[in-house]
This record gives C-alpha cells, structure tokens and sequence, in this order.
C-alpha cells in the first residue's frame, strides 16, 4: 500500500492504481502494526493498491517477503480508474487468523502514529536480500 515499500520489497517500480477488494476485511496482526486481509463478509471492503505489470522476480521477491504467513490469491479489484481486475494479493489463510486481532487496521492511522516509518526501518535490510 505504501511506495516506499513496495520499491524496497519488489525491487522495482512499476504502475500502480487504488482500488477496492469486495468480501475482504482488514485487522491488525497481534503483536505487531501491520495488517493482515482476511475473506469476510459480502458487503466488507479493503482499500488498497493494485500494482501493474509485476515481472515474475518482484513476485519472487515479494513471496519471500510475505513468507508462508499469508497465501497468494487471485482477486478481483474495483479499480478507481473504472477497470475491474484480477490482482494477487496476500491473504491470511483461515488458519491464521487467530494471529490477527480483531481490530480493523487504517493505513492513515498507521501512518499517523509512525508505525510506517518503523516498518521501513524494521525491514530496511530486506532488499538487499
């Protein structure tokens, strides 16, 4: 969501549009700031940011980073540009969910509180793996 992120974790730049993912809800991880998407109900929504043009080595990339914690599903997207597409997006598995808490997660709250910013320190050694 953030492309600051996304160049140090895929190692590239490429197009990107927002949009919204229909059925999903997102909360924070416990233990940590940062969210985790997990399949809910029809009318939940997840803002978010479909990447365009992702070569297979920023997917490669971007598996390591996301580790077997989250799995890697097809969905579809309601971009704000008006195109529906399918995108890859890292879900958390039902089996994961009890690591998440059950308080939904605001990027401009993550953002607000610094919790960005210790992110990118956290894992600024990541793209140099």
């Amino acid at each position: 969501m953030f492309p600051e992120v996304w160049r140090a974790v895929a190692g590239t730049e490429t197009p990107s549009v927002d949009g919204t993912a229909a059925g999903y809800a997102v909360y924070r991880v416990e233990g940590a700031e940062f969210p985790g998407i997990v399949a809910a109900n029809d009318s939940d929504r997840v803002r978010g940011v479909v990447y365009l043009d992702v070569g297979q080595d920023a997917l490669a990339r971007l598996d390591r980073f996301e580790d077997d914690f989250y799995e890697r599903r097809t969905l579809w997207i309601d971009c704000d540009d008006g195109q529906r597409r399918a995108a890859e997006a890292y879900v958390v598995p039902p089996g994961n969910r009890p690591v998440l808490t059950n308080e939904p997660w605001d990027r401009a709250e993550f953002v607000a509180r610094g919790h960005l910013e210790q992110f990118i320190r956290r894992f600024a050694g990541f793209s140099r793996l």
